[in-house]
Parts: structure tokens; C-alpha cells; sequence
């Protein structure tokens, strides 16, 4: 008996060793390394797009990038990947940076500005993009954490987060699902398989690239293949059962439309612009928050309202019908394709000119 536990204990803890260390060495979400995402920003601040960067941490990339700023942008966009597409191109001698972060919540977008006023670079014009998950209590995001710091001192804070931070890291050191793609991150380096983030003045690449200003294409393959078949079959396959954070979304929090509410008020007691954009879902998707979600409905007339109580310029609508647009003017149930983000109507109410003049038939309203 005494053998077999000695056996038992030893093959326990030999397996646990090997998950502990293929998941730091594999590292495929880049959470024990450091470097990778100053490696991206170097290429950015150098005016280049960055392609070859499937897992990185987006908000230490934001920290990165903007600590390497010299001077600052005119425009500032925060917000999830549903506002990543909003482009400097379309603006005729304007610096734009696009902020946007996968997943974002109210902590992100105030981590974010902090950074910005920390490093005294406060641009001319804020646009905040809004999804209906920043203001649910039980939106399970917590990617913000890399930024906390930033965050508590937004708010003068110095909460436990590093605690929080440190045991997420931990936890992935024994997470079987973070194993199987940080093996899948080792056999690759074995192979020599190039895993660095590449410069190029492309904008369409075999991968998602990440544009000088931040804003993202998707692959060539993925872009290509986006015709109104395949983009009704991705909504059906999103297991739209579930919409994306939005699970016990019961009650818009206080504590959460407070923060944002302080984080519009900081910026406008600084004399400058903001305008909020609210990014429309595909139309299938938006038929599923009106029949399953009326809170989603709720919280964007309470956000039409705070933004008309302080003259706040507030654009686009969870309802793509608003703004006529229909399944192919999108990748999936989430995000615009880039051609149907057009600005220029848009920024014109903020005094900043586009240089665009391709709007779609019916302008973001």
C-alpha cells in the first residue's frame, strides 16, 4: 500500500511538473514572458503595420506603445474590437490612435485614459465605442487586470488587483486548455516556425494585422471569404445562445455607469471633445437582444439620455437598421467590415474634417 501511494504521489507530481512547465515555456498567451508586445509597439511607433501576433497581451501592448509616444494624437479611440476598425486614413491630417482592446470593460477604458494623462499626452478628441457587456456586473471580463495599476490610480485606489493578477497567472500554470496550446506554442519554436511579430507596409496579410494606428484587418483568407452566405452561417455557428457577456445581464450596474459617467466627466473638465460611438450588431444578433436581452434596449436609451443631460455628441445604435445596414456589411454578429465604418459624417460634429467622402447611403446616425 505504502508503495503504491509513494507511486501515486511521484507520477503526480512528475505530471504536474510537466504541465507547469510546458505551460511557462510554451507561454501561448505571452503571460510569463516579457518583451513581446514592446517588440510590436517599436514597429508601430516606426509607422509600420505588424503582422504574425496571434497571442499577445492587448493592454500591455497599449502600455507599451504609448509610453513610446513623442507627442499627441489628435483623436483617441477606446473601446472593444467591435470599434477596431475606425482608421486614421479616413482623416485628412489627423493623427488617430486607436486604443481598442478585444473584450473591453469600463476598467479598460479608464486604464487607458490614465496612461494617456499620465504621459501628459491628452489628445484634442476622445471616442469612446460602448458595448452593452461594459455595464454588466457578471460580464466575466477580467483582461483589464494587466492594467490595474493604471486603473487604481484613476481612481486614487490601491485595491488588491496584483493579488488577483498574480493568482490568474498561477492558475494558467495548471490550466490543462492553457497545456494544450502552450505545447502546440513549443512544437512550433521546435520547428523553427517564425513566431515574432513582422513589419510590413501591407495591409492585407496571410494573418490579422495590426495597422500603425492601431486598428486591425482581419486575414486575407477570413476578409475574402465574407460573402453574405458565409457571414450568415458564422452568426448561426457564434452559438448565438449565448451572446457575448452578456449572460446574467439582469440590472445595469450602478457602480459600473458611475465609472463611465466619472470617466466622460474627467475628460470634458479637460477641455476636450469626446463623442461616443455605439458599434451596431449583425441584424440576427440584434433580433436576439430585443427578444432575449430588453435590458441591452434599457441601456442604451439610459446612455442617449446621460449623453444628452451633458451635451455629449452620441452616434450609432446597437440596431443596424437605424443606419441601413444589412448582413453583408458584416464579418460576423459583432463586428462591421471596415469599408462600412465610414467617419466622416460622423467627426464632422466635433470639428474634425474627413478627408472620406464615401460615406455609406445612409450615415451613422
Amino acid at each position: 500500500m505504502k508503495k503504491f501511494i509513494v507511486k501515486t504521489s511521484l507520477s503526480s507530481f512528475v505530471i504536474i511538473f510537466f504541465l507547469i512547465i510546458t505551460n511557462y515555456l510554451g507561454d501561448s498567451a505571452q503571460l510569463y514572458s516579457k518583451g513581446y508586445e514592446n517588440k510590436i509597439a517599436k514597429i508601430l511607433i516606426d509607422g509600420h503595420n505588424v503582422t504574425n501576433i496571434n497571442n499577445y497581451d492587448e493592454r500591455i501592448l497599449q502600455r507599451e506603445w504609448i509610453n513610446q509616444l513623442g507627442k499627441s494624437p489628435d483623436i483617441v479611440v477606446l473601446g472593444s474590437s467591435r470599434s477596431m476598425m475606425i482608421r486614421e486614413k479616413d482623416f485628412e491630417n489627423t493623427k488617430l490612435m486607436n486604443n481598442t482592446v478585444s473584450g473591453a470593460s469600463i476598467q479598460d477604458l479608464i486604464a487607458i485614459y490614465q496612461l494617456y494623462k499620465t504621459k501628459n499626452l491628452l489628445p484634442k478628441t476622445f471616442v469612446i465605442g460602448l458595448d452593452p457587456w461594459i455595464f454588466n456586473q457578471n460580464n466575466n471580463q477580467r483582461r483589464w487586470l494587466s492594467l490595474h495599476k493604471e486603473y487604481n490610480s484613476f481612481n486614487d485606489k490601491n485595491l488588491q488587483n496584483d493579488k488577483n493578477l498574480q493568482n490568474d497567472k498561477l492558475k494558467q500554470l495548471v490550466s490543462i486548455s492553457y497545456f494544450q496550446s502552450s505545447f502546440k506554442s513549443i512544437l512550433t519554436k521546435v520547428f523553427k516556425e517564425n513566431i515574432d511579430p513582422i513589419s510590413t507596409d501591407k495591409i492585407y496579410n496571410q494573418y490579422q494585422t495590426k495597422l500603425f494606428d492601431g486598428s486591425i484587418t482581419y486575414s486575407k483568407k477570413y476578409t475574402e471569404s465574407s460573402n453574405r452566405e458565409t457571414v450568415n452561417m458564422r452568426v448561426l455557428e457564434s452559438n448565438i445562445d449565448k451572446m457575448y457577456s452578456l449572460e446574467k445581464f439582469e440590472y445595469i450596474s450602478t457602480k459600473l455607469f458611475n465609472e463611465f459617467e466619472s470617466l466622460c466627466m474627467e475628460i470634458l473638465n479637460n477641455d476636450i471633445e469626446l463623442l461616443i460611438w455605439i458599434p451596431p450588431y449583425h441584424p440576427r444578433a440584434y433580433e436576439k437582444l430585443k427578444q432575449e436581452y430588453q435590458i441591452v434596449l434599457e441601456l442604451e436609451n439610459q446612455i442617449l439620455e446621460f449623453a444628452k443631460s451633458r451635451n455629449i455628441d452620441c452616434k450609432g445604435s446597437l440596431n443596424p437598421a437605424k443606419s441601413g445596414l444589412i448582413s453583408e456589411n458584416f464579418y460576423d454578429e459583432m463586428h462591421l467590415k471596415e469599408d462600412i465604418l465610414k467617419f466622416d459624417q460622423l467627426f464632422k460634429t466635433i470639428g474634425i474634417s474627413s478627408s472620406s467622402s464615401s460615406a455609406i447611403s445612409n450615415p451613422l446616425k
